[in-house]
């Protein structure tokens, strides 16, 4: 029987020794990303953690933020971050469970989601009422015995390939420079606004700089032509995979292909360092561009879910902008089930 407690000051040696000890723990699970995430929100956080003697043998993170409607609950919020539990088997997964079962049952809680691990197979599945589906996509970097370079060109199609030498033909060039957070930020919130998305905020980038070490916790590589900056990627590095966070582009240059040389550099430069996954993130199953867009990159597909677990069912009746302005950066409830006018 596993002893549970909440990480404490004193766990955190023990807690990443866990996390490096799982091949694909993720950065999502890590202590930078827990203390970035509550000083970009301003949200509450416990981290249970599952014992066998004095080994940690199963973490399970949550997040919380107060509101109108009552307690939101997410394992893990912000931009689908994955949640749930790690754990090294079917018993300390059933352990951690329960806790969060009990948990997300409580009388002043609205909604809880959990947000699965990508590329775990869940052994217990959390409370829930709802589930929202989503597609996983990671490009495997294991190239063992083989030159990355090649490798890689191997793994991704064709039109990706085109792709590459239109950029160099097009006199693009590649650099890492980890100072171009403004760049990144300012390019991001245009390319949002061309779509209509919601753009990471100032705070984000303000905050990546203050809880992430440059060159090791996240990289920028950066491409010009004729001496500006007309594309940029924005990658966190943990444990054994590469995150494709925030990727840019002015949009007069998109023709010049720089993001497909960014990648191929960034990819072959990861698995030089040994890196074992590229993982390009969830996608909603409606969003087809994308999904071919990663594809053609070497990516395979997974499904994975969103348990959310509604206790009051009023929530519905309300708009996606309340909720939004309620709950921000956290998963409520998919808003297709929504019933109020947005």
């Amino acid at each position: 029987m596993s002893r549970l407690s909440v990480l404490g000051p004193g766990d955190e040696v023990a807690y990443e020794t866990f996390l490096f000890g799982i091949e694909d723990s993720l950065l999502y699970y890590s202590l930078r990303y827990k203390a970035f995430l509550q000083d970009l929100l301003q949200c509450e956080a416990q981290y249970w953690l599952a014992w066998k003697e004095k080994l940690i043998a199963g973490v399970l993170p949550i997040m919380w933020r107060d509101g109108p409607y009552g307690r939101v609950i997410n394992s893990l919020p912000f931009y689908g971050s994955n949640g749930g539990i790690l754990a090294t088997g079917d018993d300390v997964a059933s352990a951690l469970t329960a806790k969060y079962d009990e948990l997300v049952s409580k009388s002043d809680v609205a909604a809880a989601t959990w947000i699965c691990h990508p590329f775990h197979t869940l052994s217990v599945t959390p409370a829930h009422t709802i589930i929202d589906e989503r597609i996983a996509q990671w490009t495997s970097l294991l190239w063992e015995g083989r030159d990355p370079e090649s490798a890689l060109l191997g793994a991704i199609e064709g039109s990706a390939r085109r792709n590459i030498r239109k950029a160099e033909s097009s006199g693009v060039t590649v650099r890492i420079d980890n100072d171009q957070l403004s760049f990144i930020q300012t390019v991001h919130a245009e390319n949002m606004a061309e779509i209509g998305g919601k753009a990471k905020s100032p705070d984000f980038f303000s905050k990546v700089r203050t809880h992430f070490n440059a060159g090791t916790d996240y990289r920028i590589y950066v491409a010009e032509q004729n001496g500006m900056l007309i594309s940029g990627l924005l990658l966190f590095y943990f444990n054994k995979t590469v995150e494709y966070f925030t990727p840019v582009t002015v949009s007069k240059n998109r023709e010049s292909q720089p993001m497909a040389l960014i990648l191929a550099r960034a990819m072959v430069d990861a698995a030089h360092q040994g890196f074992l996954r590229w993982n390009w993130g969830g996608t909603w199953l409606s969003q087809d561009g994308v999904l071919r867009f990663k594809r053609k990159w070497g990516a395979k597909d997974a499904s994975y879910r969103y348990f959310t677990q509604l206790n009051q069912p009023d929530v519905l009746k309300r708009s996606r902008s309340e909720i939004l302005s309620a709950y921000p950066d956290f998963f409520v409830v998919p808003f297709h089930g929504l019933t109020a006018a947005t």
